[in-house]
Parts: structure tokens; sequence; C-alpha cells
């Protein structure tokens, strides 16, 4: 299950608006993992190596570039404290949502979105 949800989140990663963790969620519940939270917990503890690759490869991309020279680190501390209390508190809010609730209200938001975008663009 762990290798098929890593697959899932990569597929997700390739194709722009794929929701990498709905992806691996639904893969995940697919494989047996019968009850939505305990696929979410396992899908969001497998992102946890993803995006510190994720990081560590961007901050070498960065490095590469020579672009640690002109960066204000005490913005960018700041910053990273602030986006990890947001996402701590973010995915604490989604498991506990997701332990009473469907995914429709994130399926309907998904098809409205869409549409509208459809329509709007040329």
């Amino acid at each position: 299950v762990a290798i098929a949800v890593g697959l899932a989140q990569v597929v997700a990663g390739v194709f722009p608006g794929t929701s990498r963790s709905a992806s691996a969620i639904f893969l995940a519940m697919l494989l047996g993992l019968s009850k939505r939270s305990a696929a979410a917990d396992f899908v969001f503890m497998v992102g946890i190596p993803t995006m510190f690759a994720a990081s560590g490869y961007a901050l070498l991309e960065m490095y590469k570039e020579g672009g640690f020279g002109s960066e204000n680190w005490a913005d960018v501390a700041v910053a990273f404290v602030a986006a990890t209390i947001t996402g701590f508190v973010v995915v604490k809010w989604l498991l506990g949502y997701i332990k009473k609730h469907r995914f429709t209200v994130f399926a309907v938001y998904r098809i409205v979105l869409g549409a509208a975008l459809l329509l709007w663009l040329p």
C-alpha cells in the first residue's frame, strides 16, 4: 500500500491541478484502508518525507543558482514558522473533518471551480 500511495503522489505531481493528497487517499481506500480517517492519516504521514524531499530539492536548486546570498534569513525563518504552524493546524482540522464527513464538499468545489474556469477561459 505504501509504494502504491507513493506512486499516486508522484502521478498527482505530474498532472497540474491534481490533488496529491486526494489521489493518494482515494488509492489507499481502493487498496483496503476502509476508513477515510485511517487513509488520510496514512497519506499525510507518507507525505512528510515527500515534502522534505521537495524542500531539499528546491534549496539545492536555489544554492546552485547562487540565491542564498540575497535572502533575508529572518524573513525566511518567520515564513517557515508561520507556514509550519498553519500547515499543522489545517491538517489537524482536516483529519477531524474527515472522521465525521465525506469528501463530497471537496468534489463539488472542484467540479464547480473547474466548470467556471472552462467557461471563463477562451
